[in-house]
């Protein structure tokens, strides 16, 4: 066998490779006799069929398996001669059988990169811990009542606050004529009788009409003048002026109730002073883990900066469209329109691409790493870590079980938690830095 190699990149090679007719000949006829083995030809019992006619039954598909076996074995033959540390295939193409029984193809492949790991003793991280103040604890305690919030009708003579629901019934004009007549496609902002609001909200049929209720009363009519935006979703309403009578017909006030004897009772609470003491402990362990994940992605992030190679082309590529497609979904969810993302895609692909190349050389650094420091995960911490996974993304038991079936998900969460591992050790030996800016 006769094999060539020539470098396109540094990460990047193309093998020309020739197997010899004998070679060949040597995989055909082993395919033939696989072929003979399991055929089932009449006249003969299953394996006794002469070659010969074996091979005439199944010529194509013979001769199918038996050059995809030639390229297959020819090519780890090869990289084992050369010893090349193949990441991933690129190409088998050029492919050529010559009239000696010669089979020849070329075969581009990305090979792993050479990493030159940096000092790994002492790398800066920031030197600030989170800490949890009384106002956190407290803040967490109103969140958590806020929650248990109920709304209750007015009571007389109640002035509407922020986030009470008020009842109107509302009638609009432009230029003294009624609006569904200046506009009569926009009966549903013309007239309304016992529409529900949020006192203050950005949401509402109306805009801005929410927001001139706060101070109002119940039975109160007042006036209010309203330009629908320029951008306004109804066309036909775009910079529209419009003069709306409003008369509020009820309201409802959110009640947020005491943290009395009940309530904490209903939480498994002795006293307010045990309430705290547990919110206080789950603050630190979430602002403990927030600390460590923050450190671990700068250990991460000094690796990426200071392991400078080629990542493999293929998987950057892929790794950039992917996060690209991230990057265009997200902005998408936030309301950025398809005509603006294609104005800034340069700007988003570099962006995803510079990304992409730090993820890919922070994953061959950590595979050196574990490689030279013989770091391994155990079951019981891949286990834990999965576990950790199942609780943080409130996986239910179906959602379980399918992700037990999932090779492919399972070998991904596996490289995740070996990852952290490695990050990990290396965090144990970082060094504080006091200013140190990420």
């Amino acid at each position: 066998m006769n094999v060539e190699i020539a470098s396109e990149t540094s990460t990047r090679s193309v093998l020309s490779i020739t197997a010899s007719a004998d070679e060949a000949a040597k995989v055909r006829a082993a395919v033939v006799k696989e072929y003979a083995a399991q055929a089932a030809i009449p006249g003969f019992r299953k394996g006794k069929a002469p070659a010969r006619l074996v091979e005439e039954r199944f010529a194509d598909r013979i001769a199918a398996d038996a050059a995809e076996r030639i390229v297959r074995e020819s090519f780890e033959k090869a990289v084992e001669e050369k010893k090349l540390k193949v990441f991933e295939i690129v190409a088998i193409d050029d492919r050529q059988t010559a009239p000696d029984g010669a089979v020849s193809f070329k075969a581009t492949v990305d090979l792993v990169p050479e990493v030159k790991l940096p000092e790994l003793d002492g790398i800066p991280v920031d030197d600030k811990d989170t800490a949890v103040s009384d106002a956190d604890v407290q803040g967490q305690i109103d969140g958590f009542l806020r929650s248990q919030g109920t709304f209750a009708d007015f009571e007389e003579g109640r002035a509407a606050a922020a986030e009470d629901m008020l009842q109107i019934d509302y009638a609009a004009t432009v230029d003294g004529k009624p609006l569904a007549e200046a506009v009569p496609d926009a009966a549903a902002f013309a007239e309304k009788k016992g529409a529900w609001c949020t006192v203050g909200s950005d949401y509402f049929t109306v805009p801005g009409l929410p927001k001139l209720l706060e101070g109002r009363k119940v039975g109160e009519t007042f006036e209010a003048d309203v330009e629908f935006p320029a951008d306004f979703y109804k066309e036909s309403l775009r910079g529209v002026k419009a003069k709306y009578s409003v008369t509020v017909a009820g309201g409802r006030q959110f009640v947020v109730p005491a943290l009395d004897e009940a309530l904490l009772k209903r939480v498994g609470a002795a006293s307010e002073d045990e309430l705290r003491s547990r919110v206080r402990a789950n603050l630190e362990a979430s602002a403990k883990a927030a600390d460590r994940a923050r450190r671990l992605d700068q250990v991460a992030r000094y690796l990426a900066k200071a392991c400078d190679f080629e990542p493999p082309a293929a998987a950057l590529e892929r790794e950039t469209e992917n996060l690209l497609g991230n990057l265009l979904r997200f902005n998408m969810d936030k309301g950025v329109s398809k005509e603006d993302l294609s104005k800034e895609r340069e700007k988003l692909s570099a962006a995803a691409r510079e990304r992409a190349t730090d993820n890919l050389r922070i994953d061959f650094a950590v595979d050196a790493i574990r490689a030279e420091r013989k770091i391994e995960l155990s079951g019981d911490e891949f286990n834990a870590f999965l576990n950790r996974v199942i609780r943080e993304q409130r996986l239910s038991e179906a959602q379980v079980k399918e992700l037990s079936k999932n090779r492919m998900a399972l070998r991904s969460y596996h490289r995740a938690a070996t990852r952290e591992k490695v990050l990990a050790a290396l965090l144990e030996k970082a060094k504080p830095t006091a200013g140190f800016n990420a």
